[in-house]
């Protein structure tokens, strides 16, 4: 609760900064653009934090990790259903291969707690909707919201309404109990507290922050991998320190999960180089001849009309689709040859 409101604040007053500095005003959304767009993911962001938090209650820090995993499935489906994502069975592979890595990774080193599990898959299911949702609003938005903190200003209010109850319900008696406990004659003990606090706030602030950088110039895809990656990190620091013994099944489930997240990162790497390569081809043919130009705009139309739009959209009016994008892209080819005929002799 401590950091969602420090996270509100800061965000709040880097807004305020911004455009002190800048002289521009910040991005403003209606009430009715806030509730359709902004208030699902934050909820989901809020619930993800209250499941996780209290599944880890119950749970072994394995069998958290291994349910966990799973939030990657839920993120490519819902990256499928807003076509966040190009259907490919390479894409699946990659998910299931790091999926079940991390499931032998951590495999018979677990006690398991039914209540827990379940928890932690409600928790998976609220990731993938939260990051999702969160690449659609900064990719694809007609709202504006492009940079991280804009996005934490108008989500933290909402997580914070998702996770008040679930804190009021289990740790208002504990909190209760230890504020009646705490030495107000040692105020270098409270203010020791609240530095701590505040110092995790910040670093919590920060991270949030990247992430929102990893969504808007990747895909909530690879920053799940990533999250993945940090939770093996986590887990082998686990094994060397607490001198727990790694099996060949644990041995063997790491490499897979490393293979996936490496043939991720190819996979990323020469979509990118295609895409350059289209872009570049397209830029050099609309450049050499007027007739050019009009036979490749006759030849691509169909092909443009051609092209699906997201199978689900429940905000129509707030996200762009396909069809806006080949729309541009008609209009900056229709700009085009008109500046190549002024040039004609």
């Amino acid at each position: 609760m401590c950091h969602l409101l420090v996270k509100l604040f800061l965000s709040a007053f880097i807004r305020n900064v911004k455009s002190y500095k800048r002289g521009q005003q910040q991005v403003r959304l209606s009430w009715q653009s806030i509730l359709s767009a902004l208030a699902p993911p934050g909820i989901a962001s809020g619930l993800d934090v209250g499941f996780s938090n209290w599944a880890l209650s119950i749970i072994s820090l394995s069998l958290y990790t291994m349910t966990k995993s799973t939030s990657i499935i839920f993120i490519l489906g819902f990256s499928l259903v807003f076509n966040l994502e190009k259907k490919s069975w390479s894409l699946v592979g990659v998910v299931i291969m790091i999926s079940s890595g991390l499931i032998m990774f951590t495999y018979k080193s677990t006690q398991f707690v039914v209540a827990g599990f379940i928890l932690c898959l409600l928790a998976s299911f609220a990731s993938g909707l939260r990051w999702t949702m969160a690449q659609l609003i900064m990719q694809k938005s007609k709202l504006g919201i492009k940079s991280p903190i804009d996005m934490m200003y108008y989500m933290q209010s909402w997580m914070l309404l998702a996770i008040f109850p679930m804190a009021l319900w289990f740790e208002s008696q504990e909190m209760f109990y230890n504020i009646q406990k705490i030495d107000w004659s040692q105020p270098h003990q409270v203010l020791w507290t609240i530095t701590a606090v505040f110092i995790g706030a910040i670093l919590a602030f920060n991270m949030e922050v990247m992430e929102f950088m990893v969504v808007t110039y990747t895909s909530s895809l690879t920053l799940a991998i990533l999250g993945i990656l940090k939770e093996i990190c986590i887990l082998v620091l686990a094994f060397a320190f607490k001198g727990d013994q790694i099996s060949r099944i644990n041995f063997f489930g790491l490499l897979l999960c490393l293979g996936g997240i490496v043939l991720h990162v190819m996979q990323k790497i020469l979509t990118n180089k295609k895409e350059i390569q289209e872009n570049l081809e397209l830029h050099s043919n609309s450049m050499t001849t007027v007739g050019s130009v009009e036979e490749d705009m006759d030849t691509n139309m169909p092909l443009l009309t051609e092209r699906s739009t997201s199978l689900t959209n429940l905000l129509n009016s707030n996200f762009s689709t396909d069809d806006d994008d080949d729309k541009d892209k008609d209009d900056s080819s229709e700009v085009l040859f008109n500046i190549l005929q002024r040039r004609e002799p």
